[in-house]
């Protein structure tokens, strides 16, 4: 039968007077809605009418202490997140969140947090975040596993790890993690499933070896420490790697950028016995096709600590001759420059279907670039990629040093017309390089 006319006007006025649509809804969308509240704020909800009573108790995120939240002490923190996860229905968790409280008694702030990750595994958590808030101290899971067939996401955050913790043969669905400022004391970081990693900020206590054979990206910005150790990895696409200030990879003799000899030097010596004689970074990269290598400073060359490191790990590397015959496109910083511009010959050399290189060059001092000024005229002559499209140089001003570059360039075969000079330098950092 037609509707009336008259039954229009009923309908409209229904929702005139302030009828629950929202709560009509099925209680899998009103849980998929409440799982982006922080899990407090969610709980509150149980006031609104008893159609809302226990629809908390079965989202699928646990969020604690997120989008700022307030709470008197850790206690205070403790005791809701407790009781949360005890009354909550053990339905799968797509998502599960914990913040430490931030301020006061670290050891307080940190007591359940262990027991809040192994009920996440539990209940099957596919994207687990452990941000730590604490300006004292870091929390440490070492002594914690994750064993699970679910979780394909893992993001810490000041949370200090070693151990067996980042062996993740036990989580065959984990995609990415990505970790910033932790510190790292793990000898191997290892995932048979894992395709993207991002440490930012690190601190690496020891040499970790990195395999990963199914990585596809690859981060590593301003880690300090020890350079890690990077196993093949054919899968891998795009690898951003900044080093920090305060690496340990490097000659004690003063701005000597290789192996010095002398048994007396630490950092020759730790890199030869404890390096296991292995090509640590350029053998893992081999296969990308889009790489930026930076050496990020606040100093001129030749005296940044952290410029040296890079070149000392890249003249160690480069002795393995290493070919980069996927690599397309390539941006380089200062270190390229020291020590002959043994950097920026050695990826010309090795690099045979190059289309687009970027000279990102903030800060250097000109005479002390190079080692001697015609040395590098004396090496044996070759041609760069033919398929060499752009090279970018982007510098504070043009001088000598970049006149020499440019006669590199030329002398290896890449047609003036393609380069050019942007003397014009803006601190581009992380995400300047075009990876179209």
């Amino acid at each position: 039968m037609a509707e009336r006319p008259e039954d229009d006007g009923d309908k409209k006025a229904d929702l005139a007077g302030g009828e629950d649509h929202i709560g009509a809804l099925p209680d899998v969308l009103l849980q998929q809605v409440l799982s982006l509240l922080p899990s407090r704020q969610a709980v509150r909800t149980c006031v609104l009418s008893t159609r809302w009573r226990t629809l908390w108790k079965s989202v699928p995120s646990v969020r604690i202490n997120s989008a700022g939240e307030l709470y008197r002490n850790p206690q205070a923190l403790s005791k809701f997140a407790n009781h949360l996860l005890l009354l909550r229905d053990r339905t799968p968790l797509h998502e599960c969140e914990i913040n430490s409280y931030y301020g006061g008694d670290s050891d307080e702030a940190f007591q359940y947090i262990e027991l809040w990750l192994r009920y996440a595994v539990s209940c099957q958590v596919r994207v687990l975040r452990v941000l730590v808030k604490n300006e004292l101290k870091d929390l440490c899971l070492s002594n914690v596993s994750l064993h699970t067939q679910h979780l394909a996401s893992l993001e810490l955050c000041s949370v200090e790890v070693g151990g067996h913790f980042l062996d993740f043969s036990s989580c065959p669905a984990l995609k990415v993690l990505k970790m910033e400022h932790c510190k790292l004391s793990a000898l191997r970081i290892s995932s048979k499933s894992l395709n993207h990693l991002i440490i930012n900020y690190g601190n690496l206590g020891c040499r970790a070896r990195i395999s990963a054979p199914s990585l596809i990206t690859l981060e590593l910005d301003e880690f300090t420490g020890y350079t890690p150790l990077l196993e093949p990895m054919p899968s891998l696409i795009r690898a951003f790697l900044r080093f920090g200030e305060n690496c340990y990879d490097r000659c004690d003799n003063s701005n000597y950028f290789g192996d010095c000899g002398s048994q007396l030097c630490l950092g020759c010596s730790f890199i030869k016995y404890y390096g296991n004689g292995d090509c640590l970074l350029l053998e893992g990269l081999s296969g990308t096709e889009y790489l930026e290598l930076i050496s990020q400073s606040q100093l001129v060359m030749p005296a940044t600590p952290v410029v040296l490191c890079h070149v000392f790990i890249g003249r160690m590397d480069f002795k393995w001759r290493v070919m980069f015959s996927q690599l397309k496109a390539l941006l380089l910083s200062e270190w390229c420059m020291v020590a002959d511009f043994s950097g920026l010959i050695y990826f010309l050399e090795h690099s045979p279907i190059l289309e687009r290189l970027t000279l990102q060059l903030k800060y250097y001092e000109e005479e002390s670039a190079i080692e001697t000024e015609e040395s590098y005229n004396t090496r044996s002559r070759f041609l760069v990629s033919k398929h060499l499209k752009v090279v970018e140089i982007k510098c504070r001003k043009e001088d000598e040093t970049i006149l020499k570059i440019l006669k590199i360039l030329v002398t290896h075969g890449v047609p003036p017309e393609r380069i050019n000079v942007k003397p014009n330098f803006q601190d581009y950092g992380l995400g300047c390089f075009s990876f179209e």
